[in-house]
């Protein structure tokens, strides 16, 4: 079983452009998620482009200097990354220039060898809707986005199958992780509102603890509407009341297609099948280990 494979087949399913992977802490497998995206579709011939919501692809982390994996990209790639880590060697075709970043304009660069990127993307979540809008203009076939889950936003309005990458980085023990996955697919994936409601409560801005509270308290039964999930800051048991509470709703869901799971985590492991099954139990979601090679 190519486990890689069926993670590429499950996120192409959903018939989006831009698939992109957002983990629940850092150090979780995010970028080995990428990765696995880029080399299956390399390995059926299939052409991509390649984008990040900030800094992936460095050879060590940039806070603790631990190594990271490596973002290798064949000829006939699409990379937008800051122009001053686009690599001199070899030669890379600039297609033209987006936003501005920390390292330079945003370059649209098409990778005429084999090359190994650093991978910097725009600093805005606007930045980032605009470089995937361009990037679709240079390449038909499917763009994988490096995502961050401390700037979900630029997932907000778009049309991505989203991948939540989770792991033992994430909590000590296979509940806890599985439970932090929960709770950040439950946010995401908010039902859409259907604009049936006249009496429904919009939130005009971010849904943080206060007025959750409030709405749980005041408010029973009633319709809450936000503009899109990234806007709900509630954590835990409080967001579990709020969904038991109130019937809450977005304008604009996000589609989480799949899981990914890394059982290492700096202080140890945990058991990798007992891991990728709580994941997918807890998600409803297909989770993935693709350091084991195991489904769920």
């Amino acid at each position: 079983m190519n486990v890689a494979f069926d993670l590429f087949d499950c996120a192409r399913a959903a018939g989006t452009r831009t698939i992109a992977v957002v983990g629940t802490a850092k150090n979780v497998g995010k970028t080995v998620g990428v990765r696995a995206l880029c080399e299956s579709a390399r390995e059926r011939g299939i052409a991509y482009a390649i984008t990040s919501i900030g800094r992936d692809g460095e050879t060590s982390d940039a806070l603790d200097a631990l190594p990271k994996p490596q973002l290798t990209v064949p000829p006939g790639t699409i990379v937008a990354t800051a122009r001053d880590l686009v690599p001199r060697s070899p030669a890379c075709e600039i297609l033209g220039l987006g936003d501005r970043s920390a390292l330079g304009a945003i370059a649209f660069v098409r990778v005429r060898a084999t090359a190994r990127f650093e991978i910097g993307g725009p600093p805005t979540a606007s930045g980032v809707r605009r470089t995937l809008a361009q990037l679709a203009r240079f390449t038909d076939g499917p763009i994988f986005l490096d995502g961050a889950i401390d700037r979900i936003a630029a997932l907000a309005g778009g049309d991505d199958a989203v991948i939540v990458a989770t792991g033992a980085q994430s909590g000590a023990t296979v509940e806890r992780v599985a439970a932090i996955a929960g709770d950040l697919v439950k946010r995401l994936s908010l039902p859409r509102d259907d604009g049936t409601c006249r009496d429904a409560i919009v939130i005009d801005g971010a849904l943080g603890p206060e007025r959750a509270s409030e709405l749980i308290a005041r408010h029973a039964g009633a319709r809450v509407i936000v503009s899109d999930p990234t806007r709900v800051s509630v954590r835990g048991k409080l967001f579990e009341q709020l969904i038991e509470r109130v019937d809450l709703r977005t304008s604009a869901p996000i589609l989480v297609v799949a899981c990914t799971v890394s059982s290492y985590g700096r202080a140890g492991q945990l058991d990798p099948r007992a891991l990728v099954h709580a994941v997918a139990r807890a998600t409803g979601r297909p989770s993935f280990d693709l350091f084991a090679g195991l489904a769920a």
